[in-house]
């Protein structure tokens, strides 16, 4: 008799066991479709601008010392690096251009180079949110006789979208592409531009500039929303059971 009760004794706290680790299960897995679905966080962010010939990195973030725009999401630089005898860019954002459920991300740049060299000129914001959305990239200008340059739109640092590479001759070049987004919100976007010069040097300007155009979800969210909560309320009711 003794055994018999001590056997189910264990029985049932085996049983509470398996019955809280499920618990366990369902709660994490709930609220982490919860977060997933529903929850966007705003993220602390400084637009950046960066150059770099490959040998030096100039790093300049809004409202820095080498920013010469005063305006914020506005980031500008001019100066000289390497083989470039002169270079002017700028980086235009939120809340200059667009907002974080309105995603505009633009650079723009112009390069005097004194002969051969490559010239990447990259500009980047995060805190967008709008999702799902169509990230569209435009980009014109004119290239030095014997360069190219190609550019990249970036979403969390996966490249999204790729105009060219643009040859010249001719000098004069425009592209466009799009693509859908995929790597929820909050996220980060980024125009990178890659210059390269012949012997010759010469002159390359363009203005790119990155749009994301939101759609509609059918619903993704709130059934998200209505797995979570199910989740969690089943994981209520297995609760309640085992304290019976």
């Amino acid at each position: 008799m003794r055994d018999a009760n001590y056997r189910d004794v264990n029985l049932r706290m085996e049983t509470k066991g398996l019955i809280n680790m499920k618990l366990s299960k369902i709660i994490v897995a709930g609220l982490a479709v919860l977060s997933c679905g529903c929850l966007v966080q705003s993220v602390n962010a400084i637009p950046t601008l960066t150059l770099s010939d490959g040998v030096t990195t100039i790093v300049v973030t809004d409202g820095s010392a080498m920013d010469t725009s005063t305006l914020a999401g506005a980031v500008v630089f001019t100066g000289s690096l390497g083989n470039f005898s002169f270079t002017a860019s700028a980086g235009l954002t939120k809340p200059q251009a667009g907002s974080a459920s309105a995603p505009s991300i633009d650079l723009s740049s112009i390069a005097q180079a004194t002969g051969a060299g490559t010239l990447t000129v990259t500009f980047s914001e995060t805190g967008f949110t709008a999702f799902p959305g169509i990230l569209t990239g435009d980009i014109g200008g004119t290239i030095a006789t014997g360069g190219s340059l190609t550019n990249i739109v970036m979403q969390n640092a996966l490249n999204l979208v790729t105009n060219g590479p643009f040859a010249s001759p001719p000098v004069g070049f425009h592209g466009s592409n799009s693509a859908a987004l995929i790597d929820g919100a909050p996220y980060s976007l980024t125009q990178s531009a890659i210059l390269t010069f012949g012997a010759g040097g010469g002159m390359t300007s363009f203005d790119a500039a990155g749009t994301v155009v939101g759609v509609p979800d059918g619903g993704m969210t709130l059934t998200m929303l209505g797995i979570g909560l199910v989740a969690v309320g089943a994981a209520g009711r297995i609760y309640r059971r085992a304290k019976v």
